[in-house]
């Protein structure tokens, strides 16, 4: 053999060495045999069956070669393998032969035993007896019914009872069976000297000696000592003795069962590498040699092939024990102590990998030389490794006869094991792939044993123990040697899946996910039977101390609060929530919430605040969580410990001691554990205790000396305010870091809605639970199908439902709500009514109850009483009654505090007495009491009922149980004047749900406004007033033309309510919110209106369109960029202009001021940027460098450098002082279209349309991180305030936001239909604004990353979005050459912004009171003419389906999608079913329209081809025209006649089409003056109005084909035309936001036009607009700003035309258009202005 190196011997050249294992000759020689495992050679029989009893016979995966290194897992779902074991059972004796004898004992006993009493569940094992006893049954617990039959071994009741309970709950054995103190002693033994040493190495011989049934975890501990004893500790005798008993212990139980011979055979083995290395000699060779061969050599009667390994390396350690015999000894001369070196590597320093690797093939060498059998053995050994016999068939045959020989394997598995214990893991991994015997099987067996033992030992670093998993797998699928042998390769298999179990969360992920990839397409494999760990975990406490110290015992109260908090848990129904990082985020973002927290808790952060909207399940989860814990506690494990903030006086300190002084737990305890435990603390109700401080940091949490815990913390999204995460984050004491450590330290999810999968699962579990407490249920009981049918059918309710609590109201109020109902459809039901058939159920059902409970003769007469005075009145009064205390006397703090003898003299005791009716309605409601705290059941409840003061529908004769003539239980004025109801917003809704329910409460709220007319009033009638007209407003209840002079509603919350041509003069509006009021045309002449809120500020007009604006960090100044390259400078205080500089020639993409206000930047398209003085105005430098346009300039905090950005892909650093270009930064592969300092100065960031996200080092240029988000061009970026986050604006529309510090992805706030163009987070971290090419500004809170209100008012593209630095106001620039500014925070919170896009059609029905309509997001509506009630359209559409236009047909009874795909689909609104598909286009559909009498629809492609479709006769179809005809321009429009017997068709730009409906003949042409884009026709079908492009309405006679006359007054393109029924007026809509209308007039036979009125109240172009058919002068409207309005025309004095809004849909937005504020007192100059401009009176 030629001579090379362990890496040569490995590279493909060396592979046919005659000396090699894969050599030629080994194969040729395959049928020798050799001894393989020391056992003789054996019987055959079923050989061929073996492995396929424990191995699956699935083929491996056909594996690449290449190099080997790591690779990366790829997600997927694990796969759980199992089996079944069956331990054999033990031997039985034959029965003795009959004889006749003397009956002495008359029947069979059980074996004698200590008598000695079970102790409780809820007792302490106090005695030795009691824990023998105790592990005795539960040992007898393990065995199979047939193990316990042979051994004749009889349970009492009582033991069976025990042992049942002890199934329930396994963690109940915990105390009894545990190895902890095992653990512990041998954890200790490392450290202690000799003679404790020898002491307790004796004890625990004596142990296992003594103990008559194996303990597994009592012999790892023996092993575990001698292997750790320190030098000079052990002597050859401890060897001897302790390797002569296990080999005795052996012998007695190989027979009988597997798992007790798997772990002593490991344990001889272990011992036996101890002796190796301790150089124990001269083993009796008939006493110890032979006789553990035998036994080794027995096991081959066993199919398990982990003990059949186990019994091959004990062979071959037994070979380095010597005996007796010299032969040995010549083998060592001849090895040159190759051999015993190798095997005493472990206790070296430091291995040297090179010895281990060249001694292992002198070994090979050796062997050879000294045996006479040694190489026809070796060639035996290798060619049965080529032909690919496996472990089991080697160690069945045994090749050879029993002859000793030492295996290369054996050895180099030693040499692993020493290098894992010295921890060089590297040069173990190099000796797995380098080592000589490697493609031995049971070398590879071994190795993996290893890499499995890495992997789920804890005492290495989770990076290491991924590591070996990833080894593992690169083994598995790469290495084209390894695992050859299908034992091997199913034996890594079986690894993977027990570590895929792995309690800890991260290596259990990266084993499933290997594991999944291993076996794809592969049957299922067996698991393996035997726990993969090295050592006996580590105790997490010390019991030896705490006996020795006289440690305070807390588990035994602890088990006690344990099962107290277990069986209050066990019952009800839970259904896992799911969560998502933000509200924003879609469903795919979704996750499972427990999961989550399991995360966080094996993980290093602190803090997990949970968040949620009322009834997301907060507390369920909390609730549930808590029993998940305690039924998972281990001793002296982390102590979970739930805490219902409400119920603690001061949550700032001492929390967790007043919890566990409710529990009952003693001072010494408590501190005990405050000291040495850890707690998961689980706090629910931050938002209900009204806690506005960090209760973590007030009681020092994991400080020095403090508790120790992990905390879960629940709260109400709508309590949040700015800022929250204060409230929650650990604070570091080092106040440089906390920033950073905070944020590090904490964690959030937000409860996501039931989807519908959770609903049916609810639904089924709660079916379960229902049983005979149901017993007023007059009808057979609901099935699980029943429930979700009405769930379904039900408008809006699974919208409802998806709501936790909401849910389970309505389960309690479906079979009531829907007895009388036979349409599901035509029942809408609301919060409230939910709310109202809960309540009454409760009560019924607690009611009955009490009826046939066991109560007091004082107890039965007074609810006999209440029962005759109508029990469910008095409940409901009871509940009313104190919600109105607690927000009165209690300040709204859901949670009451009561003791009898300390309260029975305050407004407590009229509700919680222990005795009285008062007790009876108590117990029978929705309170629930906790000790002496009492809350309702949910706050939503509390609100529920206060709000029942206001409305309750008993008073109205509404709530079916005949009490209508009842004196009403409140009085109304009072209950409406006794709180502001504004900042309660459930309250709020609840009340607005039932404006709409009864008129008469419509009408008392309309009273209670009318009545503070009176010229001097109190102040109780002003908050009545205030809240009825809140009330209505939220109801939706529209006050156009309404007469409310002289109100006085201060505080009232008037928000998006619609006031056209109100009446306001000398009203009361102090401190009103007219945030988005529709107030066009209202008069507030001498109104009172200090402190109103408009919710923004007058805008600043340009001269060009607005291109970039900041505002100075002093707040005093505000730059504008304009496209001409003019930059304006204004003063903030009086919006006056103070600079034009001049020096740009195009476009001024960005500006930015220096931090010290003195300086401000400018990046131009013109390839320059400037630095202009803020002061003087004069232009200080000019940066010249770029090869393009400058998209972005940042100025560094410091105010020393500037960056630029260009589209020539580079980043620009310049001297702020000098203008010399410092630096120039490459990496984008397209246009740089953003860059930005971070807060700190030190980063960089920038982004492109190269859709990446760079960073880059500030000072030196060096770049960094690169991100690469998955929505197209980065536009626009923004560092939070704190430096936490980075936000980026998409080219898509989306605003993701990044982890400025983990650079982890995160929310994605998706809303903008079109480019992102800015984005900036308010200086105090609350919001972030952002802009785009929707025309749009939208607001998001920071906290949530919810979207909070749509800014709408420009009028087109929003370019930039600036904040001042007082967070007060909000700048906005955009194309319509205006800077518009906002104020911050006007009740942003109570609006309900809409994104359905702009209107595309807009009709009438036939009947005049339906409008229908559709917007460009695809939403049909339906609105009742007359009052605008509105209500969507459902239809479904097949997926994948792309529509790209709609329709309506005009009696409602048919919706039209035209298709990518040039199909057009139908759908029937009358049955809810999907109608024909009309195919024939090939390209895609663009245009629909429906004739009026609804029998054609008219169809265009993107061809310009028009087909006509008769519905009446799908089959038939007409091509009407095609585009090789008329090739002037695109088809825009049609109009069909009023008979729909012709139509018109605009045939490009300036021709007109008429087209015959029922002849089909070829259509005639008009040719025009104009580009059309509109058509109508006339009621009498003699005239057609044209609306062009060039802003003039045509009218064409159709008899003479002759121009009539033209309307001129438009300023911008005309979309659209109609004529009203009577053929006197037309109504025009246009892109100048106007709709005319023009009435005709008749001088003889001339006809004239003239615009008599202009509706000017529209915040986008108008694209539709139709008169009713029926309804005289009544027109409705359709805006591109996504609004629907109704206006009634009529004529006035002086025959003035009046035009008046009806109502409106989605107008979200402040009109003032003629409105008069004459006189108004305390309106501000500023809003005088703003008024001004949106379109008011002068003043």
């Amino acid at each position: 053999m030629t001579n090379t190196t362990p890496y040569q011997q490995l590279s493909p050249q060396n592979i046919n060495d005659d000396d090699s294992i894969n050599s030629t000759d080994h194969v040729r020689k395959g049928n020798k045999s050799l001894d393989f495992s020391g056992i003789p050679k054996s019987e055959t029989k079923g050989l061929k069956n073996m492995a396929s009893n424990q191995f699956s016979s699935a083929a491996r995966t056909p594996r690449a070669t290449g190099p080997q290194s790591v690779p990366s897992l790829a997600t997927g779902t694990p796969i759980v393998a199992s089996s079944d074991r069956v331990g054999n059972p033990m031997p039985t004796h034959p029965p003795a032969t009959n004889q006749e004898l003397s009956i002495i004992f008359l029947e069979n006993l059980p074996k004698p035993a200590t008598q000695i009493a079970l102790p409780l569940l809820s007792e302490r094992i106090e005695k030795t007896a009691q824990l023998v006893y105790c592990n005795t049954l539960l040992l007898q617990g393990e065995k199979t019914s047939d193990d316990v039959v042979q051994m004749n071994f009889t349970l009492t009741e009582n033991e069976r009872q025990w042992m049942a309970e002890m199934d329930e709950d396994p963690t109940k054995k915990d105390g009894v069976k545990d190895s902890t103190e095992i653990a512990e002693i041998i954890a200790l033994g490392p450290v202690l000297d000799r003679e404790p040493y020898r002491k307790l190495l004796s004890c625990l011989i004596s142990g296992f000696e003594d103990a008559r049934i194996l303990d597994a975890d009592l012999l790892q501990g023996l092993v575990q000592l001698v292997q750790s004893g320190s030098p000079g500790c052990l002597v050859s005798d401890d060897l001897v003795k302790i390797f002569g008993i296990l080999r005795i212990r052996l012998q007695e139980t190989h027979q009988q069962s597997s798992e007790h011979s798997f772990h002593l055979t490991q344990a001889v083995a272990r011992i036996l590498d101890v002796m190796a290395e301790h150089d124990v000699k001269d083993l009796n060779r008939v006493e110890e040699h032979e006789s553990l061969s035998g036994v080794l050599s027995g096991l081959k009667g066993s199919s398990d092939p982990y003990l059949m390994y186990q019994a091959c390396y004990a062979f071959q350690a037994l070979q380095y024990v010597p005996d007796d015999e010299t032969a040995l000894q010549a083998i060592l001369r001849h090895s040159k102590g190759v051999a015993g070196g190798l095997v005493k590597i472990s206790g070296l320093v430091k291995l040297d990998l090179n010895m281990v690797i060249e001694g292992l093939g002198d070994l090979k060498d050796v062997a050879i030389g000294v045996y006479d059998v040694a190489m026809p053995a070796y060639e035996g050994l290798c060619s049965v490794i080529e032909s690919g016999r496996g472990v089991l068939e080697n160690l069945r045959d045994g090749y050879g006869s029993g002859s000793r020989k030492k295996r290369p394997w054996y050895v180099a598995i030693r040499a692993a094991s020493a290098l894992v214990e010295a921890g060089q893991l590297n040069d173990l991994n190099r000796l797995i792939y380098e080592a000589s015997c490697r493609r031995d099987p049971l070398f590879q067996w071994g190795a993996c044993q290893l890499l499995g033992e890495i992997a789920s030992d804890v005492i290495w670093d989770t990076t290491v123990r991924q590591h070996a998993v990833d080894l593992l797998g690169e083994l598995y699928k790469n290495d084209p040697e390894w695992g050859q042998d299908e034992s091997v390769s199913t034996w890594m298999i079986n690894i993977v899946s027990q570590l895929g179990t792995s309690p800890d969360r991260v290596i259990a992920t990266r084993a499933q996910m290997l594991l999944n990839e291993l076996m794809h397409d592969q049957g299922d494999t067996t698991r393996l039977p035997y726990p993969l760990r090295g050592r006996l975990p580590l105790p997490t406490s010390s019991t030896l101390l705490t006996r020795v110290q006289a440690i305070p015992d807390v588990e035994y109260d602890l088990h006690k609060l344990r099962l107290q908090r277990i069986e209050e848990r066990r019952r009800g129904v839970y259904i896992p929530p799911q969560a998502k990082p933000n509200l924003q985020s879609g469903s795919d973002t979704l996750f499972p919430l427990m999961e989550k927290v399991q995360e966080f808790l094996a993980g290093h952060r602190q803090v997990f605040l949970v968040l949620g909207n009322s009834g997301a399940g907060k507390s369920t989860f909390n609730l549930q969580l808590e029993y998940t814990l305690w039924r998972g506690y281990k001793y002296h494990g982390p102590i979970p410990l739930y805490i219902n903030l409400p119920t603690i006086d001061d949550p700032a300190h001492d929390l967790i001691e007043k919890q566990l002084q409710y529990y009952n737990f003693s001072e010494p305890q408590i501190q005990e554990m405050k000291l040495y435990r850890e707690f998961v603390l689980i706090c629910d109700g931050y938002d209900e205790s009204q806690l506005k401080i960090n209760i973590f940091t007030t009681n020092n949490f994991n400080q020095t000396g403090q508790w120790k815990v992990k905390m879960v913390i629940s709260c109400r999204t709508q309590y949040l305010g700015p800022d929250y995460r204060y409230r929650f984050q650990p604070h570091s004491t080092d106040r440089y870091q906390q920033q950073s450590v905070a944020a590090d330290l904490f964690e959030e999810a937000v409860v996501a809605a039931f989807t519908r999968a959770q609903i049916q699962q609810y639904v089924e579990e709660y079916v379960k639970e229902l049983s005979a407490v149901d017993i007023v249920q007059d009808q057979p009981p609901w099935t699980a199908e029943d429930y979700m049918d009405k769930l379904i059918n039900i408008r809006n309710l699974m919208d409802l439902v998806s709501n936790p609590f909401l849910l389970s109201l309505s389960l309690e109020a479906l079979p009531s709500v829907v007895k009388s109902h036979k349409d599901l459809s035509a029942i809408r039901i609301t919060r409230a009514q939910l709310y109202d058939s809960f309540v009454r159920r409760w009560l019924e059902v607690n009611r009955a109850r009490l009826e046939q409970s066991p109560l007091s003769d004082a107890e039965r007469s007074d609810l006999n009483l209440l029962v005759e005075d109508n029990f469910l009145y008095h409940g409901t009064y009871f509940q009313k009654e104190l919600a109105t205390a607690i927000f009165m006397e209690h300040k709204g703090n859901p949670i009451v505090k009561y003791t009898h003898l300390r309260d029975k003299a305050t407004w407590k005791s009229a509700f919680f007495a222990p005795e009285g009716q008062a007790k009876l309605l108590r117990e029978s409601s929705t309170v629930t009491r906790s000790g002496a705290f009492f809350r309702f059941l949910h706050r939503s409840l509390l609100e529920y009922f206060y709000s029942r003061t206001i409305y309750d529908p008993r008073d109205y004769g509404s709530d079916g149980d005949n009490s209508g003539d009842r004196e009403a239980t409140f009085d109304f004025k009072t209950c409406l004047a006794q709180k502001n109801i504004v900042e309660e917003p459930l309250i709020l809704l609840f009340l607005a749900e039932r404006v709409s329910q009864n008129p008469l409460f419509k009408q008392r709220l309309l009273d209670a406004i009318e009545e503070s007319k009176a010229d001097a009033v109190e102040e109780p009638i002003k908050v009545a007033a205030a809240n009825a007209i809140s009330i209505l407003v939220k109801g939706g209840v529209s006050f156009n033309g309404a007469d409310l002079r002289g109100v006085k509603i201060p505080g009232a919350d008037l928000s998006a309510g619609q006031f056209d041509s109100a009446q306001f003069q000398g009203a009361d509006l102090t401190g009103v919110n007219l945030a988005k009021c529709w107030l066009r045309q209202v008069d507030m002449s001498g109104a009172h209106m200090e402190g109103v809120r408009f919710g923004e500020l007058p805008y600043v007009e340009m001269d060009q369109r607005v291109r970039s604006c900041t505002i100075s960090p002093d707040g005093k100044l505000l730059g504008a960029g304009l496209e001409n390259g003019i930059v304006y400078i204004y003063e903030t205080s009086t919006w006056t202009r103070m600079h034009r500089l001049e020096g740009h020639t195009f476009i001024v993409r960005s500006v930015v001021f220096s931090p010290d206000n003195r300086r401000l930047a400018s990046g131009c398209y013109d390839k320059t940027a400037r630095l202009w003085d803020t002061t003087s105005g004069e232009e200080l430098l000019v940066l010249k460098g770029h090869g393009g346009y400058v998209s972005s300039v940042s100025i560094s905090p410091c105010g020393n450098r500037i960056a630029s950005s260009s589209v020539d892909e580079t980043i620009r650093l310049w001297d702020a002082q000098t203008g010399e270009s410092l630096r120039i930064l490459e990496g984008h592969g397209y246009s740089v279209i953003s860059v930005k300092y971070s807060p700190d100065g030190r980063q960089l960031v920038s982004g492109g349309y190269d859709g990446k996200i760079r960073f880059w080092n500030a000072d030196t240029g060096e770049p960094g991180v690169v991100l690469s988000p998955s929505f197209g061009g980065v536009i626009c970026l923004s560092y939070s305030p704190d430096g936490r986050w980075i936000a980026a604006g998409h080219q898509r529309g989306q605003l993701q936001l990044w982890d400025a510090v983990s650079l982890e992805p995160g929310p994605v706030l998706g809303g903008h239909p079109d480019i992102v163009t800015g984005v900036a987070f308010s200086p105090d971290g609350q919001w972030i604004a952002s802009s785009s090419d929707d025309k749009t500004v939208r607001i998001w809170d920071a906290s949530t990353f919810t979207l909070v209100t749509v800014l709408t008012g420009h009028n087109n593209y929003v370019s930039c979005v600036a904040f001042s630095p007082d967070d007060r106001q909000i700048a906005s620039a955009g194309d319509d050459w205006k800077v518009r500014l906002w104020e911050v925070g006007s009740s942003w919170s109570s609006l309900d912004p809409q994104d359905g896009g702009r209107v595309e059609g807009l009709a009438y029905t036939p009947d005049g009171r339906t409008v229908l309509s559709h917007d460009k997001g695809g939403t049909f509506r339906q609105s009742d003419a007359a009052t605008g009630t509105s209500a969507p359209i459902p239809y479904k559409m097949p997926m994948q389906t792309e529509v790209t236009f709609r329709a309506n047909a005009l009696d409602g009874s048919q919706l039209a999608f035209g298709c990518y795909d040039g199909s057009i689909r139908l759908w029937n609104c009358q049955t809810g079913t999907a109608g024909p598909v009309l195919e024939g286009h090939s390209h895609e559909i663009k245009k629909l329209f429906y004739s009026p009498c609804c029998r054609w629809i008219v169809s265009v492609d993107e061809s310009n081809t028009v087909r006509l479709w008769d519905l009446d006769d799908m089959e038939s179809q007409h091509l009407v025209l095609d585009i090789d005809e008329y090739s002037e321009g695109d088809v825009r429009d049609v109009a069909f006649s009023s008979t729909g017997g012709q139509m018109a068709i605009n045939a490009g730009l300036y021709t007109v089409c008429l087209f015959d409906t029922q002849s089909r003949e070829n259509p005639s042409r008009m040719k025009l003056e104009g580009s059309i884009l509109s058509l109508a026709y006339s009621p009498n079908d003699q005239q057609i109005a044209i609306g062009t492009k060039e802003n003039r309405i045509l009218l064409w006679d159709l008899s003479s084909r002759e121009p009539g006359a033209i309307l001129e007054g438009h300023k911008n393109w005309i979309r659209c035309v109609a004529y009203s029924p009577c053929g006197q007026w037309i109504a025009s809509a246009s892109d100048d936001r106007t709709v005319g209308i023009w009435h005709r007039q008749l001088s003889g036979e001339v006809e004239s036009w003239s615009r008599v009125q202009s509706i000017c109240a529209f915040f986008g172009y108008v694209g539709n607009v139709a008169w009713n058919p029926v309804v005289p002068m009544e027109l409705a409207t359709g805006s591109w700003d996504e609004s629907v309005q109704v206006w009634k025309v009529s004529t006035g004095e002086a025959g003035k035309v009046i035009v008046k809004m009806t109502w409106g849909l989605n107008l979200g937005t402040l009109c003032t258009e003629g409105a008069t504020f004459t006189s108004a007192v305390g309106l501000s100059s500023i809003y005088q202005k703003l008024l001004l401009q949106r379109g008011a009176l002068p003043f």
